[in-house]
């Protein structure tokens, strides 16, 4: 997958101009994983992604540590995100509307190893789609974890939010907090009443 940056300001220096080019790389794929994983729709993921480059690309001289340019960049891509949950909502809100969510999930299943307890069963479930063979245990299985990842979409934004990115992506609490604007405090109060809410929905389907 290629992701393009817009022409970059005159005014910008080469190391830069560099610097944008890299983000259109490996953290633009990054992004683009978290961004599908939390849209579930490759179409609205890849545009997330693209803005988020663009904006990039206008707030650079916002950038004071080059180091943490790829962190900075999520945290862009997270909040277009944001964006694009609350357009969804208010669409329901006011028109019905329902988005068209992609059937397939994440690439990266099995990524996520030594998660403790039910988290780890959170975690397997949210990525192991499409990597479940389709005997018929797997496919209750199957089932029970498209149940869970449409109660995952029906939770709050940053709740959602903070739940693909801790157990779907490996991102540390205050580096959540950090990508959502909020308080670490906050940020484990959403994973926690997030978690609460999928424990109830595995009781549910066992």
């Amino acid at each position: 997958m290629i992701f393009a940056i817009g022409m970059p300001q005159a005014s910008i220096s080469n190391a830069q101009a560099r610097m944008l080019a890299e983000l259109a790389e490996a953290p633009a794929r990054k992004g683009f994983a978290i961004a599908n994983d939390l849209l579930r729709n490759r179409a609205e993921a890849e545009e997330a992604v693209q803005e988020a480059l663009a904006r990039a690309c206008e707030s650079l001289g916002d950038l004071r540590d080059p180091n943490a340019a790829t962190a900075w960049f999520l945290r862009i891509v997270t909040t277009m995100c944001l964006r694009t949950l609350r357009r969804r909502r208010l669409q329901r809100a006011l028109f019905g509307k329902e988005p068209v969510l992609d059937a397939a999930a994440s690439d990266d299943a099995g990524a996520h190893r030594d998660l403790p307890n039910d988290e780890s069963l959170v975690a397997a479930r949210m990525h192991a789609i499409d990597a479940l063979p389709l005997t018929d245990t797997a496919l209750t299985t199957r089932q029970n974890t498209q149940a869970l990842m449409a109660r995952v979409h029906e939770l709050p934004s940053k709740q959602k939010i903070a739940l693909v990115l801790r157990y779907g992506h490996d991102v540390s609490v205050p580096q959540i907090a950090e990508m959502l604007g909020v308080s670490v405090a906050t940020a484990k109060t959403h994973l926690v009443r997030g978690l609460d809410k999928l424990r109830a929905t595995m009781e549910e389907h066992r």
